[in-house]
């Protein structure tokens, strides 16, 4: 297998000036890849073989530099698949192309693939519909939703990869899969054309294998009519920053998690950071969160009604049983919309809950620049009853808006570990910066 695409962006386009390799050669290299994996993990719905070498091609020839890129099944590319992972939308093509697809089509980006997802991003375990395992061990989850498209970045399929995050759907999968998962501020990149989860909660996020390639497509992705409060030149050394970290001894249960979190500390410390700590009680967001995202998403499938989309069953005794032939979920998808039939009554109840959170995490961000908080408790096995705290410290950063960036850290067990650091509100580049100066510092030298 070749690791091209693991050395990032920028080299690769040095590569491509320079002429040392053709955009065709590079397209190949990761075709090859995405080939040879499909077989031992079937993470991909569609492979565009013939169309991306044919525009690897056309770009030679017209002297430019192309990048290839991968796509989560939730955005809509015109005239291919659009199944969202679901039985109900299989033989389904868009007619249209999201914002998004528009974005990267004039910048040149190679689309090569579409990315498995859990079954309408619901579930963080990558295991709803689909069978995405962790690379590193085949007995643990990979996370999800964006399970699919994260396994393609780790498997050096693309360089770069556009998914969605409503609870930590590109966070979780990259901190179990050792790469960079960048959540930024709500509404900072477009949503237009995507399927939409949770309306409140939905994020268009980046999944790559460094910081840079991450501010590489967020400035391109970036809405124009987004204020950014912040100075835009990048890796500029914000030193002197105020940080605070989550009293993290009490939340894992495990000492090598507790060692991995003090050396994490122990770099910022190098950095010359002012470092305190705080307590937050991650039980209370994680109940929001369940029930704002069941909510929004039983009112989000009410168009998938069995008529307009389905197998078209010809033979039915009457309408009701003809939806029921076709409005087809599974069992986890199901059980998401029985729960958000239940949680419409307490509508106020929530508002008021947002609230009380917005006023804490002010107050937060008046005394620091920017929370430090894990990732995820542990590893979870396949066969696990406590999926529910996937997504414990990944759901509050949706439910504010605030930008969220997963870092590597370290390895227990040969399984990947990351963390978070989140900033306040449209100060997604201050974050960058910060991330990049971490990842600088302590994977200078890093063999991928």
């Amino acid at each position: 297998m070749n690791y091209l695409c693991k050395i990032g962006i920028k080299k690769i386009y040095l590569l491509l000036k320079n002429k040392i390799i053709s955009n065709y050669e590079l397209v190949k290299n990761c075709l090859n890849n995405l080939y040879k994996l499909k077989i031992k993990n079937n993470f991909n719905i569609d492979i565009f073989f013939k169309e991306s070498l044919n525009f690897a091609k056309i770009i030679d020839k017209k002297k430019l530099i192309s990048i290839p890129i991968s796509i989560k099944n939730i955005f809509n590319i015109k005239n291919k698949k659009l199944t969202c992972n679901s039985k109900i939308l299989k033989k389904y093509k868009s007619n249209f192309n999201s914002s998004i697809i528009n974005v990267i089509k004039k910048k040149y980006f190679n689309i090569l693939s579409i990315d498995n997802c859990d079954e309408f991003c619901v579930g963080g375990t990558g295991l709803n519909n689909c069978d995405n395992y962790n690379i590193y061990n085949k007995k643990y989850i990979s996370g999800g939703s964006s399970s699919g498209s994260s396994i393609n970045i780790s498997f050096s399929g693309n360089l770069i990869s556009i998914g969605s995050d409503t609870g930590g759907s590109i966070r979780t999968p990259c901190s179990f899969l050792n790469l960079i998962g960048f959540k930024p501020t709500n509404g900072s990149i477009s949503r237009y054309g995507m399927v939409s989860y949770s309306s409140y909660l939905d994020n268009c996020s980046i999944i790559s294998n460094n910081v840079e390639d991450c501010f590489y497509l967020f400035k391109i992705l970036n809405n124009k009519n987004i204020d950014i409060n912040c100075n835009k030149n990048y890796f500029k050394i914000c030193k002197k920053k105020k940080l605070l970290i989550i009293d993290y001894k009490e939340l894992f249960l495990e000492l090598e998690y507790i060692n991995i979190f003090n050396n994490i500390i122990y770099n910022f410390e190098k950095l010359n950071f002012n470092i305190s700590k705080i307590k937050l009680n991650f039980n209370s967001f994680l109940n929001l969160y369940e029930s704002i995202s069941a909510k929004e998403f039983y009112s989000n499938s009410l168009k998938f009604d069995g008529i307009k989309f389905g197998f078209k069953k010809k033979i039915y005794k009457n309408i009701n049983d003809y939806i029921k032939l076709n409005r087809i979920f599974s069992y986890n998808t199901k059980l998401k919309i029985l729960k958000g039939n239940n949680f419409l009554n307490n509508y106020n109840l929530k508002i008021d809950q947002i609230k009380k959170m917005k006023i804490l995490f002010e107050k937060i961000f008046l005394n620091s620049d920017f929370l430090i908080i894990p990732t995820n408790i542990k590893h979870f096995k396949i066969k696990n009853n406590f999926f529910d705290l996937i997504d414990i410290f990944t759901t509050f950063s949706n439910i504010l808006g605030y930008p969220s960036i997963n870092i590597r850290s370290n390895f227990k067990n040969h399984l990947p570990i990351g963390f978070q650091i989140i900033s306040n509100k449209n100060f997604d580049y201050d974050l960058l910066n910060i991330a990049f100066l971490y990842e600088n510092m302590t994977f200078n030298n890093y063999v991928y």
